[in-house]
């Protein structure tokens, strides 16, 4: 039974017995959403038939990697919560000297998305010592420093920026949006994106990212061709 076919079936047996479709997984999973998807696997299994609950976990694992490979390897000894090719919400924002942004323009970069603010000491301490001196390091290397300042005025952020002439491109997510795309519960919160413009990792609090199994794991990709 192809997957098409499957999910068909399985949506008239959901409407028979009342309970819920499992959604396709989100782009940006969490831990909170893994629990409810695993809760509604187990609904369905108490409630449609062995036959049928099979096809459907075939379907769920079919594309799911029987080893590990260097990449999760790596993400798994940084302590990233891993999000492996998952496409990321697109966005665009505006700089400080007022230029529009869209996370598409760095395709072909290693991009470290970096959210924060100027309140969160140990974040604003963060990007401005290990963020500016990765950005520093790899500049020619297609490795960018995305800043995303969360819900402060432009006239709060441009000051602090400027004393410490930093590096990353730092941009302004004013209302909050691009942070609620992307889930941010915690200052700061730092997304990996590989140069094929697909999610590697998310992390929250600060890190040492300028050396470890977090510095090796971005200079893996940093090293990998862009596609």
């Amino acid at each position: 039974m192809r997957a098409g076919a499957l999910w068909a079936t399985l949506a008239l047996v959901a409407i028979a017995t009342g309970i819920g479709i499992p959604q396709a997984p989100a782009q940006i999973d969490d831990e909170d959403e893994r629990q409810r998807e695993q809760a509604r696997d187990r609904d369905i299994q108490r409630q449609v038939p062995p036959w049928l609950y099979e096809l459907y976990r075939k379907d769920r694992e079919r594309d799911r990697p029987r080893e590990k490979t260097e990449l999760d390897k790596l993400v798994e000894q940084a302590r990233l919560y891993p999000l492996i090719g998952r496409e990321p919400p697109p966005f665009s924002l505006l700089r400080l000297d007022g230029r529009r942004v869209a996370l598409s323009d760095f395709t072909g970069h290693v991009v470290v998305l970096y959210f924060w603010t100027t309140a969160s000491s140990y974040g604003a301490d963060e990007l401005s010592s290990r963020m500016e001196k990765m950005q520093r390091e790899w500049r020619d290397r297609k490795f960018t420093v995305l800043a995303v300042n969360v819900k402060e005025k432009k006239e709060e952020v441009a000051p602090w920026v400027q004393k410490r002439l930093l590096s990353p491109v730092v941009l302004l997510d004013t209302d909050g949006g691009v942070s609620q795309d992307y889930r941010v519960r915690a200052i700061p919160t730092v997304y990996v994106i590989g140069r094929d413009m697909r999610l590697v990792g998310r992390a929250s609090g600060t890190r040492a990212w300028d050396e470890g199994p977090e510095k090796a794991l971005l200079d893996y990709l940093v090293k990998a061709p862009a596609s």
